[in-house]
């Protein structure tokens, strides 16, 4: 219970609005809710991948699954890990910038856009919104 409290105080420390909560249900990040969209403090230690390159982290914010991608020293990008053919989670390819399903080889952009099928859809975006002196990211829902 504690540390869900000072998770959310730290966040709200870092920019959120007072009504922030912690996201129960987010799969090994901190996350908490600035109003209606999800605020990362990337200086928290289970965020930290995203303070590098390549860095990705899965979170679970408004009923999906979103994997947010480091792509440059200062842009991120967030798109749903729900694969639009199945509903399978895409992998990240750091290697090759693109994101993969594993279940039937869809291809995707990491803007989201299929590059190969089966899937025919893109995936959801999210638009980021980094704030670099505070290391802040807020993801709008």
């Amino acid at each position: 219970m504690l540390h869900g409290f000072a998770a959310t105080a730290a966040t709200v420390l870092a920019g959120c609005p007072a009504d922030a909560t912690s996201d129960p249900d987010a799969p090994s990040s901190v996350t908490a809710m600035c109003g209606s969209n999800v605020c990362l403090d990337l200086n928290d230690a289970s965020n930290a991948v995203l303070m590098m390159v390549d860095g990705a982290l899965t979170i679970r914010a408004a009923g999906d699954d979103i994997l947010v991608l480091r792509t440059s020293t200062t842009a991120i990008q967030a798109v749903s890990e729900i694969c639009t053919h199945a509903g399978c989670s895409v992998r990240y390819d750091h290697v090759n910038k693109v994101l993969n399903c594993p279940c039937h080889g869809s291809r995707f952009s990491l803007a989201g856009a299929v590059l190969r099928g089966p899937a025919t859809r893109p995936l959801k975006t999210y638009t980021t919104q980094l704030e670099q002196a505070t290391n802040l990211l807020t993801i709008m829902l």
